[in-house]
């Protein structure tokens, strides 16, 4: 039997992209167990930067419920994200579970090559932003394995599966749980599916998620997209030098730069007017 773990970022109960999941578990073709995680319900604080968790055998110091999330996840055989729009990007519990990567990718040998979908939901067409490449995005730093990703639309709870079109296209996503991934769409990169672009000159486009570029020439039949070398942030070693290697790397570098980077900090130290709330 399958275990799926379903990742709720919603506060609402019932919510459309809790809905979406269960419908996509109930999709999968086989036997199943689902177990779900309302992400703002967890104690997850924000990273301090301070490093530890970047030492040989040593956890991250925050007294959370990072590693509790993170032992379900390696428990499950998929997962299921789900998270809304809000103000054109996924929720902030996303972006504040994303921030304490640089723990979780120490273990990036368990999490590896772990199937995932990815629903985001939006109220207004054309009003999802950034959501679904931000979702993504995380996903793939934790080496999951993308199997599909779609924006749901429906700004009322249960509305994301009032049509006929929603419940195929959310059936074909769990089905692909724990099959071949779904084609890609138009606008896409080939390589993460992030949806956004950056065109640092007239006819070079650039991923910002994975580095993937491509060349635009115009043709007859309008734009023509060249793309390159697959970009490589996500593979597995890149993943690992950058987070086991360089990093590491940067704390031994502060450790020798220490005293030359501290005259520079202590010019604006003192005299401080933070306010705080009492």
């Amino acid at each position: 039997m399958k275990k799926i773990l379903g990742l709720v970022a919603s506060q609402r109960r019932m919510a459309n992209g809790e809905i979406l999941i269960k419908e996509a578990a109930a999709s999968i073709g086989e036997e199943y167990k689902l177990e779900l995680i309302r992400l703002p319900e967890l104690n997850l604080q924000p990273c301090r930067a301070c490093y530890t968790c970047l030492a040989p055998d040593q956890r991250c110091p925050l007294n959370d419920d990072l590693y509790f999330l993170l032992d379900k996840i390696k428990e499950a055989d998929g997962i299921i994200l789900s998270a809304p729009c809000y103000a054109l990007g996924p929720a902030a519990i996303i972006k504040l579970f994303g921030d304490r990567i640089i723990a979780l990718a120490q273990q990036i040998d368990v999490l590896w090559g772990k199937p995932c979908v990815i629903i985001g939901t939006t109220g207004i067409k054309g009003w999802e932003g950034y959501t679904l490449s931000a979702l993504i995005a995380n996903a793939r730093f934790l080496g999951f394995d993308v199997k599909d990703a779609h924006i749901f639309l429906g700004a009322l709870p249960g509305e994301a599966l009032s049509n006929e079109k929603s419940f195929e296209r959310i059936r074909a996503m769990g089905a692909s749980l724990f099959r071949d991934p779904r084609q890609l769409e138009t606008g896409e990169c080939p390589t993460c599916w992030s949806d956004i672009w950056k065109f640092p000159e007239p006819n070079r486009a650039v991923c910002p998620l994975c580095g993937q570029e491509a060349i635009i020439c115009s043709s007859e039949k309008g734009l023509i997209w060249n793309f390159g070398t697959a970009g490589k942030r996500f593979e597995k070693e890149a993943l690992t030098r950058h987070f086991q290697v360089w990093l590491r790397a940067q704390v031994e570098e502060f450790g020798h730069r220490r005293k030359e980077l501290s005259e520079i900090r202590n010019r604006y130290k003192g005299n401080d007017n933070w306010i705080k709330q009492t």
